[in-house]
């Protein structure tokens, strides 16, 4: 079943799925649809799930289940990877790259191949300070504390 994501408590798990680039308003819809017939009928072992999700950014669509309320089972992820290669193929968007880094630059949203962003780093031509988003927050309290990290501050530091 799908709540607001507010009401969701900070322990809920999350799963961030990103794009390279802001969603059109036409694919947002799309998302919305999908997302929403999907959670409302998300169950884990035949039981339902309290789920929301919320779209960040226009570009990052996150998915959030209270496991307080009915824990979720293996299966059930899968069928939300499903959902999300499914939303994937209809908005032509990979979402499910983890090779990609968003991170802000001035007021923009920005993309960069992981492996170019180490090089840069290295190489001192990308600032420690520029904020990054962290995708493998698990949490919502997380995700409300950590998902915007500078470099030097996230688990790319190493690099520095």
């Amino acid at each position: 079943m799908i709540v607001d994501f507010k009401i969701l408590p900070e322990d809920s798990r999350i799963w961030i799925y990103q794009s390279s680039r802001d969603f059109y308003q036409s694919e947002i819809k799309i998302i919305e649809d999908k997302t929403s017939l999907f959670l409302n009928n998300w169950k884990a072992h035949g039981n339902d799930l309290q789920a929301a999700f919320l779209i960040k950014d226009k570009r990052f669509l996150i998915i959030a289940v209270n496991e307080k309320f009915n824990p979720i089972g293996g299966c059930s992820i899968d069928y939300s990877l499903q959902l999300v290669n499914d939303i994937s193929g209809t908005i032509n968007v990979d979402l499910i790259d983890r090779l990609t880094v968003n991170y802000r630059s001035e007021s923009e949203i920005k993309s960069i191949n992981l492996r170019d962003l180490k090089n840069k780093i290295k190489n001192r031509t990308f600032s420690t300070e520029t904020v990054i988003f962290n995708t493998t927050v698990k949490t919502k309290k997380e995700l409300l504390s950590d998902f915007e990290l500078k470099i030097s501050s996230s688990w790319l530091s190493k690099f520095i």
